[in-house]
């Protein structure tokens, strides 16, 4: 019972956390989001897939290394995280509901 209040306070929480800073994670992410390319790439991060795998599966390819520097540069900004299998890297946010899904678009 006790762990089941925590989870509902840590999700009203991060309602709110994703309310406030909403402008800010929306200016982020297209900041780094700036091509088809990129958008594409932080879509397939969901850890997952390889650098490999998702260099393999792009439209507009690209190499393992271009993957693997881009998911670098994006840890560092802090829109992805590291996953329990060691060298991948998951997506933090839903591109969708900060209203990103193709470059030029509008998140509000």
């Amino acid at each position: 019972m006790e762990n089941e209040k925590l989870v509902e306070l840590f999700e009203e929480y991060l309602s709110i956390y994703k309310l406030v800073n909403r402008k800010t994670i929306c200016d982020l992410l297209k900041s780094e989001l700036h091509s088809e390319q990129l958008i594409e790439m932080y879509k397939m991060t969901d850890g997952s897939k390889s650098t490999r795998e998702i260099s393999a599966d792009i439209k507009n390819k690209c190499s393992h290394a271009t993957v693997s520097n881009t998911w670098s540069k994006w840890a560092l900004v802090g829109i992805v995280s590291p996953t329990s299998k060691k060298g991948r890297v998951k997506a933090v946010f839903n591109l969708e509901e900060y209203g990103i899904t193709a470059i030029n678009s509008e998140g509000e």
